[in-house]
C-alpha cells in the first residue's frame, strides 16, 4: 500500500476498513500447553471472522508460532515467513492481538514495524489499539513494547530468585527428565520410561555400542521421547552425563546469561552443586557403579576423538558447515555425507532425512561445492579488496621497520655508547671510580651496543621478512583455502528450504554474526550443475 496516500485518506474521514487490503494475522504462545494452544486457536478464529466481516479485505493467511518465546525473533519461523511475504507484496495489513504477542523486545518491535512500513505494510495491535499507519504510533509502540520488555525482565529476576530459594531448600529445578515424573520439587521413577535409562547405560557401559546404535535399538523396542520422536544421539549423550540417574542432587550447572536471548552458559565446575541425595527426592534408576563405568567409557572415547581433531585445519576443512546449516522444515542440523560414492563430491543433508528418508523430510540435499561457491563469493564481498589490504599491512610494517631501524640514527646511538665507554675509562684512570664499578658500567654499555648492532642486522634482513609476511598474508586471506575459518567468523546460521516444492531449487536464508540483515540466496541445480545463483537483499 502507498502509506502517504492512505494517511491522506484518513484525514478526509476514511478508515482502514474502507480500504481494499490484503490482510494477514499473527499469533503466538510461549508454551505448548493445551490451554495456551486453545487460546491461540481462538485468536485465529477471531481474526478469520473479523477479516471475513470486512468486504474490502482479503484474508491472505494466518501465521502461527506455537511454544516459542517472544524474546527471540529468529526462532519464530512463521513470524519470519510473514515478514518475507510482506516484503514480497503479499500483505498490506497485519493484525495481531497485542505488542507482547508480536515481540517483547523493544528494538525488534520498532525495527520490524518500521521495516514493514518501508514496504507499505501496516500492523494493527488490536488490544493495545495501536495502528502503525498513524504517525503517533511509534511513540505509543515504544512505550508499550518497553513495558512488555520490562515485564519479561522482572519475570526473569523472579525466576532466578525462585531457583536460588529452591537450591537452598534442596528442591529440584529443571525441565522434565526421561525416566522420572516431577512433583513438588521431587522426582518419582516412571516405570514405563525407566527401562529407556537402564538400556542406555547397560549397552553403553558394555563398550560395544555408540549412541546411534542405541537410538536404533530403543526405536526397535518401541521407546520414543515424550514428544513421540526417536531419541537423538545428542539427547542420549545428555542423559548419559546426568548425575540424577544414579541418585545425585544437581543444581547450578548452567546460568541463563541474557533474558532476551535465553542463552545458557555452562558454569565452572567448581560452582556446580552435586551431592548424593539422602532425602529420597532423587531416587536412583541405575547403580552408581554402572553410571561411573558408562561415563568412564564416554570420557575415554571423547579424549580419543579430541586427539584426532587436534589438526584444526583438517577438521575445519571437513566440518566447515557443521551445526550452521539448518533444515527449515524440521529445525534440525544438516549432516555431511562423504562416504564411498560421495567421497569426491560430498553433500549436506537434513539429519531427519538421514534417519527417515524422503518420507521424513523433503528438504533438498545440497552439494558442498555449491555451498563453497556461494559463501566464497559472499565472504569476498564482505572483506573487499584483499590486495589493497595486504599492501596496506606491508607498508605499515615497512614504516615500522624504517622508524625503528634508521641507519643514521643507529650509528649515532652506537657512537654515543662508545663515547660513554671512553669517558668511563678516563674516570677509572683518574681514580674517580673503582675497578668493580668500571666493570659493571662497561658491561651495561657493551650490552647496549650489542642490541643496537642487532637492530642493524634486522634492517639488512627485513626485506626477506617482508617477502615472507606477504606470502603468509596471501595464504591466510585466500577465501577458498580458509573458507571454514571465514564462514564460522561471519555466519551465524543458514536455513535451507526448497522453492515451489522443487528439491533442485534451493533457498538459503543467511543470518550473520555481525549484522541483523538476513540475506536470501537462491540456487537452481540442474544435472548437478549450478544453473543460476542470485543473491537478493530484501
Amino acid at each position: 500500500m502507498d502509506i502517504i496516500k492512505a494517511r491522506q485518506q484518513l484525514l478526509i474521514g476514511k478508515t482502514i476498513y474502507d480500504m481494499k487490503l490484503k490482510v494477514a494475522d499473527y499469533g503466538r504462545v510461549s508454551t505448548d500447553k493445551d490451554d495456551q494452544l486453545n487460546s491461540l486457536e481462538n485468536q485465529v478464529n477471531y481474526f478469520s471472522d473479523m477479516i471475513s466481516g470486512v468486504k474490502n479485505w482479503t484474508h491472505v493467511k494466518s501465521y502461527v508460532d506455537e511454544g516459542i518465546s517472544g524474546t527471540q525473533v529468529n526462532k519464530r519461523d512463521q513470524f519470519l515467513k510473514m515478514i518475507e511475504d510482506a516484503k514480497l507484496g503479499k500483505i498490506d495489513l497485519i493484525l495481531t492481538k497485542e505488542v507482547s504477542r508480536f515481540a517483547r523486545n523493544t528494538v525488534d518491535s520498532i525495527e520490524y514495524t518500521e521495516l514493514l512500513l518501508k514496504y507499505g505494510v501496516i500492523v494493527f495491535f488490536i488490544s493495545d489499539n495501536i495502528n502503525t499507519i498513524y504517525p503517533d504510533s511509534e511513540f505509543r509502540l515504544t512505550l508499550m513494547a518497553s513495558m512488555a520488555q520490562d515485564e519479561v525482565r522482572k519475570l526473569s529476576e523472579r525466576v532466578k530468585f525462585g531457583i536460588k530459594r529452591s537450591i537452598k531448600d534442596g528442591k529440584l529445578g529443571g525441565s522434565s527428565l526421561t525416566g522420572y515424573d516431577k512433583k513438588n520439587g521431587k522426582l518419582i521413577i516412571n516405570e514405563q520410561e525407566a527401562p529407556i535409562v537402564r538400556i542406555l547405560f547397560s549397552l553403553y557401559a558394555s563398550g560395544q555400542y555408540g549412541f546411534s546404535k542405541i537410538a536404533k535399538i530403543l526405536k526397535d523396542k518401541g521407546y520414543y521421547t515424550k514428544r513421540g520422536k526417536q531419541f537423538s544421539t545428542t539427547t542420549l549423550k545428555k542423559m548419559l552425563k546426568n548425575y540424577r540417574y544414579k541418585g545425585y542432587y544437581t543444581a547450578n550447572l548452567s546460568t541463563v546469561e541474557n533474558y532476551k536471548t535465553h542463552r545458557k552458559k555452562i558454569n565452572p565446575k567448581d560452582e556446580w552443586i552435586i551431592y548424593k541425595d539422602k532425602t529420597g527426592n532423587v531416587p536412583a534408576i541405575i547403580s552408581e557403579e554402572l553410571w561411573d563405568r558408562a561415563n568412564k567409557i564416554y570420557n575415554e572415547r571423547n579424549n580419543i576423538w579430541n586427539k584426532n581433531v587436534l589438526n584444526k585445519e583438517f577438521y575445519l576443512e571437513n566440518r566447515t558447515y557443521t551445526s550452521k546449516l539448518i533444515c527449515k522444515e524440521h529445525n534440525t542440523s544438516f549432516i555431511r555425507s562423504a562416504s564411498c560414492k560421495r567421497k569426491n563430491n560430498p553433500v549436506w543433508q537434513c539429519n531427519y532425512y538421514l534417519r527417515h528418508g524422503l518420507d521424513g523430510c523433503k528438504t533438498p540435499i545440497i552439494y558442498e561445492k555449491y555451498l563453497n561457491i556461494v559463501f566464497t563469493n559472499i565472504i569476498e564481498n564482505i572483506i573487499g579488496n584483499k590486495e589493497n589490504l595486504i599492501k596496506s599491512i606491508i607498508n605499515d610494517y615497512k614504516n615500522l621497520i624504517t622508524e625503528n631501524n634508521d641507519e643514521n640514527n643507529l650509528n649515532k646511538k652506537i657512537a654515543e655508547q662508545n663515547n660513554f665507554k671512553d669517558k668511563l675509562l678516563d674516570m677509572l684512570l683518574q681514580g674517580l671510580i673503582s675497578n668493580e664499578e668500571y666493570k659493571l658500567k662497561k658491561e651495561d654499555i657493551d650490552n647496549n651496543i650489542k642490541k643496537l648492532m642487532n637492530q642493524t642486522k634486522v634492517k639488512v634482513t627485513s626485506s626477506k621478512y617482508i617477502i615472507s609476511i606477504n606470502k603468509t598474508l596471501k595464504h591466510k586471506m585466500d577465501i577458498k583455502d580458509n573458507i571454514g575459518k571465514y564462514f564460522n567468523l561471519f555466519i551465524d546460521k543458514v536455513f535451507i528450504s526448497k522453492i515451489n516444492n522443487n528439491r533442485k531449487h534451493i533457498k538459503l536464508e543467511i543470518l550473520y554474526n555481525f549484522k541483523k540483515t538476513t540475506e536470501f540466496v537462491e540456487i537452481n541445480m540442474d544435472n548437478n550443475k549450478i544453473k543460476n545463483i542470485s543473491v537478493n537483499m530484501y
